[in-house]
């Protein structure tokens, strides 16, 4: 099994240490027995906010276990109850809307996935979230791989080094070169690549910001990217870090977009396999290690970008960009 392998830049933009937030969907186990784990083998505090969100409390900061279907969640489905049989003539009280609310919720559960979502977490704790895994996979939960429609993913929110945009820059450069073999490499499901969730940035994007002469402000780079990128379902989703630098620039193009600010980057692509005999969250995080990699290395970055565009430009190709990737990989 794979071991957590610290970033080589282990300090963030505030020259503290850096955190990793967590995001894990899973399966086939109920709320209840997953509220015990929490409580018994990790002595979080739970705080129930409805029958499918809980707040639990730790040394960590606030974990949230929820199932992953906003209409329950969000308890949207009390109110639209209520205005339903409103419209019937049928008077319903509060008991007969969380029956409707425990049907619906007990039908959801073999598609909704339930999902973990971590606080930031410092890189010298994040141990924490493999026991935890460990512990569902003792207890029989399952992920993406279990069924042919699970097409749950595992998210990692990773906190940037820089605000700076010449960094940004030099992320967003590095994931596009490698988002190919990344996407191979992390042999993701079917299901979820059908799914809009963790599309690829297409190629008119991708040559705009290899172009050496592209060197923008933070206000052009945001700009650029909500041009390009008018959506958070993205494989790396930007809209989090650069809501986190100008909230308001993000939200005049995306007023009612689900976003999230802070200094992080939403690497979205990650299958979530647990149960999976020799799988850990660690080969997903260790995969991002490459972009940070290539992102850091400006000789390897600058050389890369310049081959990428040609190759995007060609009509024909002798040989795969992933033949490239791999190459720089075996040199580095």
């Amino acid at each position: 099994m794979a071991e957590f392998i610290k970033p080589k830049l282990t300090k963030n933009y505030n020259d503290e240490l850096r955190h990793i937030g967590f995001e894990i969907e899973f399966s086939n186990i109920d709320i209840e027995k997953t509220l015990n784990i929490f409580k018994k083998d990790f002595a979080f505090k739970v705080d129930k906010v409805n029958n499918y969100y809980y707040k639990l409390n730790s040394r960590y900061g606030e974990f949230v276990l929820e199932l992953d279907f906003e209409l329950l969640t969000k308890q949207k489905l009390k109110k639209s109850a209520k205005e339903f049989f409103k419209t019937t003539g049928i008077e319903i009280d509060q008991e007969g809307i969380e029956s409707v609310e425990e049907i619906i919720g007990d039908l959801s559960k073999d598609i909704v996935p339930y999902e973990i979502g971590t606080p930031p977490i410092q890189i010298d704790e994040v141990e924490i979230v493999e026991q935890i895994i460990e512990k569902l996979k003792q207890n029989n939960a399952k992920g993406t791989s279990h069924k042919f429609y699970y097409a749950f993913g595992l998210h990692l929110n990773i906190e940037v080094v820089s605000l700076e945009v010449k960094s940004l820059l030099s992320y967003m450069r590095s994931y596009v070169i490698l988002q190919k073999f990344i996407d191979k490499d992390a042999k993701v499901d079917f299901t979820r690549k059908i799914t809009p969730f963790i599309d690829k940035f297409e190629d008119d994007y991708i040559k705009y910001i290899l172009d050496k002469d592209y060197a923008p402000s933070i206000e052009k780079f945001i700009d650029d990217y909500l041009h390009f990128n008018p959506t958070r379902n993205r494989s790396l989703d930007m809209l989090p870090i650069l809501s986190f630098i100008d909230e308001k620039r993000v939200r005049k193009v995306l007023p009612d977009e689900k976003i999230k600010p802070r200094p992080a980057f939403h690497y979205r692509l990650s299958n979530s396999n647990i149960g999976e005999e020799g799988w850990s969250v660690w080969d997903e995080w260790n995969r991002w290690l490459i972009v940070e990699d290539l992102a850091n290395d400006q000789d390897s970055l600058e050389e890369l970008c310049s081959e990428y565009l040609k190759y995007l430009n060609e009509f024909i190709h002798i040989k795969s960009w992933e033949e490239r990737t791999v190459k720089w990989l075996k040199s580095r």
